[in-house]
């Protein structure tokens, strides 16, 4: 296909090419302005709230929607700190709590001596509470209760992904914590996930257009 033009329309077809080239500037930046605009109303308005729910283990899934951001304006809003790494990609805090529930540590009989109106233990006494989730170790004697050890340990996961809505709706990026240990429980969750703006001057987009009308003028 050949675009024949006299030499009375050739300025005005180029003035149409530097008018596409701006209209693209104007889009791609107001694009960005709204996008940006978007994620710190979602940081706002939902105080990088989560969503908390049990798998079939019985872990507790925090999942929150990602706050994405460029790394300027992530570091400006103070979701984003900078020390070692360069060219950061994501970043997740979390505060995690760890509560232990009332639990009993039995004795044996043969410590224990009774008498009429009650019972007394022989000092001093070692005791040790183990299981999948915590282990624990003391001592009784007699100036009290010597707690030797507390040991919690838990596993802990970050994944950052895609999470689905259902056929035809659009997935929603979001960033999940799974923690192993039941009694660890997370009490604040926020993220923030670095995409840099897109340069209008390179958007593939543009310039395929630009393209197109520069190759029907040429030929």
């Amino acid at each position: 296909m050949k675009l024949n033009l006299s030499d009375k329309w050739k300025p005005h077809f180029v003035w149409l090419i530097i008018l596409l080239i701006f209209c693209g500037i104007i889009y791609g930046k107001q694009r960005s302005i709204n996008n940006f605009k978007s994620q710190i109303q979602k940081f706002n308005l939902d105080n990088l709230a989560f969503e908390e729910e049990l798998n079939e283990k019985g872990q507790k899934i925090v999942t929150q929607e990602q706050i994405i951001l460029s790394q300027k304006d992530a570091i400006k809003q103070g979701l984003l700190e900078i020390n070692r790494l360069k060219k950061v990609k994501s970043q997740v805090n979390v505060v995690t709590q760890t509560i232990v529930d009332t639990f009993v540590v039995s004795h044996t009989d043969t410590i224990v001596q009774y008498f009429e109106g009650g019972a007394f233990l022989k000092l001093p006494q070692s005791y040790t509470y183990l299981t999948n989730d915590i282990s624990f170790g003391a001592e009784v004697t007699e100036k009290g209760l010597k707690v030797n050890n507390i040991s919690i340990e838990n596993s802990a996961s970050i994944t950052i992904g895609y999470k689905g809505n259902g056929l035809f709706r659009k997935k929603t990026p979001v960033v999940e914590l799974v923690n192993s240990n039941p009694y660890v429980q997370t009490n604040s969750v926020s993220n923030v996930v670095i995409e840099e703006k897109p340069n209008p001057l390179t958007d593939p987009k543009i310039w395929g257009g630009v393209g197109f009308l520069i190759g029907l003028f040429i030929q």
